[in-house]
């Protein structure tokens, strides 16, 4: 369900979409803690606004979301008991809430309203317009894209005011994971400037799940080249796949990436030196981005 909503939010952005080149920018680099809270929130988010799209499909279908206007998405976990995922429209005076969905700590069924009030609090506000501006920024044409239609998850800016807003690849295909083509963008704190576009990728690398042979996979080693440590999107691919990350970065260390942290194994080699002479590749899969 969500993909097709994706197809009337983002896909007609995509059409001025550039190729993957091999061109690499610096990034903004986090510390491993806050990398490991980015990935967690991205898995959260991302969940979040995945059973919402189902639920407003269903209940409002396609034909009526365009009807109305709908421009995406927001979610607001400022009450962990009911986080909440607001669908935007604009407004005679400027973005508002089309329906929100609501969830409850309870575990039951997600919740379809259309609020009497429209107004969006002033921390959604600007978590709307930092998604309309990161929008405009990527239609420009001048960014690779791995094709299929991103997902977009706002979060607010760990260093302090402002919001990064993901355009997060998705799942070719239920065995794939896409580890390449994600992007992360810093938005100003009114949400109304781009201050830096991250590209968090060298190539479109998606790697099986599941190995040739049918062997059981432990899990999934690659490198990593574009920062001195794993980012927010190995965490957030690993807690989406059930399954931990070993990452080799460029000053030869290897990291672990489970249940949502990212832990420094130590040296690569060392670790190498150390394993038994009949180690197998077999249960793993490895690969360079």
């Amino acid at each position: 369900m969500r993909a097709c909503l994706h197809l009337l939010l983002i896909l007609p952005l995509l059409a001025t979409a550039g190729e993957p080149t091999t061109k690499l920018e610096p990034i903004r680099v986090f510390d491993v803690t806050t990398l490991s809270r980015l990935g967690r929130e991205l898995q959260q988010h991302d969940q979040l606004a995945w059973k919402a799209t189902d639920v407003v499909m269903a209940q409002i279908g396609m034909q009526r979301l365009q009807k109305d206007g709908a421009r995406g998405w927001i979610v607001d976990t400022s009450d962990a008991q009911a986080p909440l995922v607001r669908f935007i429209r604009a407004g005679a005076h400027g973005l508002e809430c089309l329906c929100d969905v609501t969830f409850s700590s309870a575990g039951t069924n997600p919740e379809l309203t259309v609020p009497p009030d429209r107004t969006l609090t002033p921390a959604q506000l600007g978590r709307a317009n930092a998604l309309e501006t990161a929008k405009a920024r990527f239609v420009q044409g001048d960014l690779a894209w791995c094709g299929g239609n991103p997902n977009t998850v706002v979060l607010d800016d760990p260093d302090g005011s402002g919001y990064l807003v993901y355009f997060l690849r998705a799942k070719p295909a239920v065995d794939e994971v896409p580890v390449g083509g994600h992007y992360r963008f810093t938005v100003s704190a009114d949400g109304n400037r781009v201050e830096q576009v991250d590209r968090l990728f060298t190539s479109c690398l998606t790697m099986k799940k599941t190995p040739s042979g049918g062997a059981t996979p432990v899990a999934l080693v690659m490198s990593h080249v574009i920062s001195p440590t794993p980012i927010e999107i190995h965490v957030f691919l690993s807690l989406q796949e059930g399954l931990p990350f070993m990452v080799s970065t460029t000053d030869g260390i290897l990291w672990g990436i489970e249940n949502g942290e990212i832990t420094k194994l130590g040296p690569l080699e060392e670790i190498l030196q150390k394993q038994p002479a009949e180690r197998t590749t077999s249960k793993t899969q490895r690969a360079k981005p």
